[in-house]
């Protein structure tokens, strides 16, 4: 079971990073350039907005506080928030927007990264839900971003 939690919490989202090369390799032409954009934007929002939470929020990281042994390295800082839920889920945001299916799958995925982070004792429930809140919102903010920015300059409709 260890070995399940550590892929979840470690590995699991470069499995989502495939999911975005398999949307990205569906897209046609121009379709292609605003969807690598949109990513790139919506993953340096969550980013951004992660260190931004996390100087207004300080939340220990559970094998601090209670002595369990974490199930991958890490280092004794803010656990909140999850910066790879933010990421994971700013991810499945916009590959939901471009294909509903994969979106889903993404979802799914995710919420799994999630659960695995608070199961191997480095994250904390409330640091996977602020994770996952700044990481809906960075990936619609991405998304809105783009498509305003991209559609001023083209005539390229939002998807």
């Amino acid at each position: 079971m260890d070995n399940l939690i550590i892929f979840c919490a470690k590995y699991l989202i470069f499995i989502i990073g495939l999911v975005v090369l398999a949307v990205w390799a569906r897209q046609k032409g121009k379709y292609r350039y605003k969807f690598v954009v949109t990513v790139v934007s919506a993953v340096t929002i969550a980013l951004v907005l992660s260190k931004l939470a996390g100087l207004l929020y300080y939340h220990p990281r559970p094998f601090v506080t209670s002595g369990a042994q974490p199930l991958v390295s890490h280092t004794v800082d803010n656990g909140f928030p999850s910066d790879h839920t933010i990421v994971a889920m700013a991810l499945a945001m916009i590959i939901y927007f471009y294909s509903q299916r994969l979106g889903i799958i993404a979802f799914i995925l995710a919420t799994l990264v999630g659960i695995g982070r608070v199961a191997a004792h480095v994250h904390s429930p409330i640091d996977i839900v602020g994770g996952t809140a700044l990481g809906l919102l960075a990936g619609c903010a991405g998304y809105w971003l783009v498509g305003r920015l991209l559609n001023k300059k083209s005539k390229l409709p939002v998807v």
